[in-house]
């Protein structure tokens, strides 16, 4: 046989991979926009970190102009100096301006040699009087120099550009992360509120399914299993599904029906043994019935017969039973025969079966009985029936009803039948009619039948 899920299972089984993945997904989504915002967050600590080197170079620029424009700067040492420190720190911080660094410390070291010069030409200049070719000469070479000094000054703006254009992409930048970071920020939110929503509809499903299909399931399956035993039957609780409503009224009307088929299947049980009891009972005296009497014979003979014990019958009929009934009526017979019936259930053992043979004969059997006990029990019955003291006006034996016995005991062997048994319990019953009623009479084989 398969095995089966059960409902609750079923739904568990399906929703929680559903929440899984809805998790799983989402969460795989928040660290995604987490790591576009840590991304645009180093991004813009660059931005920074460039932004402080531009304007930083903005700084240089004016020194070297500084240094390049007026006849002392290149003459300060110390602005010079921190001049050159300044470009090395540049260089070190952003290797986008590296290279113009170092040609900008080249020049300004051109710069410095030539305005050294310069200055020896000037000196000399003042100095040198011997003729006037000289002189010019001289002060060709300072023009020529000092036009060199100003192409070199004018070459300073190549790094202000380059570091502005760096400026301007970088700031660019700056402004799409920062949007970047908004967007982000935005999308994490409503992915959280949309996780949230989910989760609860998940949430509210499983109740609702637990409520509406679990519960009253589970309540339909513990109404079924009361069912036909008896137990008060519970109402079955209401349910939004149709299905179910329906499984629901169709227990309760399977509910019912059992209900009135169990009181039909108790009255039938109840006629039943009424009428196994009709079957093996006598409806007058309660007694066993003449087919009572032969199927319990038997069983008791077979376990004698194995047993090898000794069975012992008892046999009586009502003194001029005829006689009674035609002088007091029928129904005073019924009453004789009922009274005579009591007092043979009254002597016998707890053992022993008592019977009604046929019309106003009995038998009794004697399980385990020697002739001894079946007479003393015989004996009994007789005198039990005589202290009734039932008139018996047509009684040849006395003034109430009397009854006559034959008694029959031997061990059982397979020569001895139970209709032997019968035969002889029978001749020692006509024996007792044949010798003045109201006695007991022993059967003996082979020999003459002896009163008690």
């Amino acid at each position: 046989m398969k095995k089966c899920l059960s409902l609750k299972t079923f739904d568990l089984i399906i929703l929680l991979p559903l929440l899984f993945l809805i998790v799983g997904g989402g969460g795989l989504f928040i660290h995604h926009v987490r790591q576009i915002v840590t991304d645009s967050s180093q991004a813009f600590g660059k931005f920074q970190a460039a932004q402080s080197s531009v304007q930083q170079g903005l700084k240089l620029r004016k020194q070297l102009w500084l240094i390049s424009t007026t006849p002392l700067g290149l003459e300060d040492a110390t602005l010079t100096n921190q001049c050159r420190t300044d470009l090395e720190n540049l260089a070190r911080k952003n290797i986008h301006v590296a290279p113009h660094v170092e040609t900008l410390l080249a020049n300004l070291t051109t710069m410095q040699e030539i305005r050294s010069h310069l200055k020896a030409i000037q000196q000399d200049l003042l100095h040198i009087n011997q003729n006037a070719r000289a002189a010019q000469t001289l002060l060709n070479q300072s023009a020529l120099l000092k036009a060199k000094l100003q192409e070199l000054v004018h070459s300073l703006p190549t790094l202000t550009q380059s570091l502005e254009a760096e400026l301007t992409v970088t700031q660019k930048l700056a402004t799409q992360l920062a949007a970047n970071m908004v967007s982000a920020k935005e999308a994490e939110n409503h992915l959280l509120l949309l996780f949230l929503f989910i989760f609860g509809y998940v949430a509210c499903g499983i109740y609702l399914v637990l409520r509406q299909i679990i519960k009253p399931l589970k309540a339909v399956d513990k109404y079924a299993r009361r069912l036909g035993t008896g137990v008060p039957m519970p109402k079955l609780p209401n349910s939004r599904i149709l299905e179910i409503n329906d499984l629901s009224a169709t227990m309760e009307n399977l509910a019912a029906y059992l209900g009135q088929a169990t009181v039909a299947s108790e009255k039938m049980a109840t006629e039943r043994t009424h009428f196994q009891r009709m079957s093996l009972f006598d409806g007058l005296t309660n007694l066993y019935n003449r087919r009572a009497f032969d199927t319990t014979l038997q069983q008791l003979w077979s376990k004698a017969l194995a047993e090898h014990r000794p069975l012992g019958l008892v046999m009586l009929d009502v003194d001029k039973f005829k006689v009674y009934n035609d002088t007091c009526g029928h129904q005073a017979g019924d009453v004789c025969l009922r009274k005579v019936a009591d007092a043979l259930a009254k002597s016998v053992r707890g053992a022993d079966v008592a019977a009604r043979y046929g019309g106003e004969e009995f038998v009794v059997i004697l399980p385990n009985a020697d002739k001894n006990q079946a007479a003393i029990v015989a004996e009994r019955i007789r005198k039990m029936v005589l202290d009734v003291k039932l008139p018996h006006p047509g009684s040849p034996t006395g003034p109430y009803v009397t009854v006559s016995l034959g008694v029959t005991a031997q061990v059982i062997t397979n020569e001895i039948t139970a209709q032997d048994l019968v035969r002889h319990a029978d001749q020692a019953l006509y024996h007792s009619k044949e010798n003045g009623r109201n006695r007991v009479t022993i059967y003996e084989p082979g020999a003459q039948n002896t009163e008690a």
